[in-house]
């Protein structure tokens, strides 16, 4: 059997809100490793949380000269070129980020997936924590950076292991891949007002900051230019 372990980090839940800022993907072909793909993403217009640094480890600094995130879907899209099943853990958030990312660059992004936590779910309800972590501790499956994408799609993949081997005589069916499904709600560009709004206040307060206006959405403009005016007033 073949399939891609991949995992994101992000720099939050939301797919249309936030940003992915690393991918990693592994390629698996009958239990053994044969390919890796790792990218750290700049955030752009999100910025890094402080919490999330503190989760990852991954920092501004690291980011800074990271690939935007066109160019590393469009190196991932290459990696997973005849591809069709994707497994991670809690593997619909994950594609949720993939796939939103893919329809602003206008790709097709439709795979199959294995859920290793809905796996966990199934094999182990027993269990108070299901979480990869806690997962990863009941295997003895060691990691030296967790919650960072690579690392957490190599751990989902030797879970899925794990799991096969003790559970899948009398839970086969579980361990079907599935179509992974996303739909994000249809997103308006930013207006010209907008961004001539945007444009001014920028100018007028000499910042540093240069919004991509040709994929800043109606809703992103709204906030950036809310989250501008509280910081520093009109003066326009």
């Amino acid at each position: 059997m073949r399939f891609t372990a991949i995992d994101i980090e992000t720099t939050g839940l939301s797919p249309k809100k936030e940003k992915i800022i690393e991918i990693g993907a592994v390629r698996y072909e009958d239990g053994v490793q044969t390919a890796e793909f790792s990218t750290l993403v700049h955030p752009q217009n999100a910025g890094l949380p402080e919490r999330i640094t503190a989760l990852t480890g991954i920092t501004e600094e690291m980011l800074k000269d990271a690939p935007h995130e066109a160019e590393a879907m469009h190196a991932l899209l290459r990696f997973l070129d005849g591809e069709q099943i994707l497994l991670g853990h809690n593997i619909p958030f994950d594609y949720s980020f993939l796939k939103a990312a893919a329809e602003r660059l206008g790709e097709a992004f439709a795979y199959q997936g294995i859920d290793t936590l809905a796996l966990a779910r199934q094999c182990r309800p027993e269990l108070q924590s299901r979480t990869l972590s806690a997962m990863c501790e009941e295997y003895a499956i060691t990691t030296e950076c967790a919650h960072r994408a690579e690392e957490d799609a190599v751990a989902a993949a030797k879970l899925y292991f794990h799991l096969w081997e003790r559970f899948s005589e009398t839970h086969g069916e579980y361990f079907l891949p599935k179509p992974l499904e996303y739909r994000p709600k249809k997103t308006e560009p930013a207006t010209a007002r907008q961004r001539s709004y945007l444009k001014a206040l920028i100018a007028a307060h000499g910042l540093s900051l240069a919004p991509d206006y040709e994929i800043l959405t109606k809703s992103e403009a709204s906030r950036l230019i809310d989250k501008l005016l509280s910081k520093y007033g009109r003066s326009i």
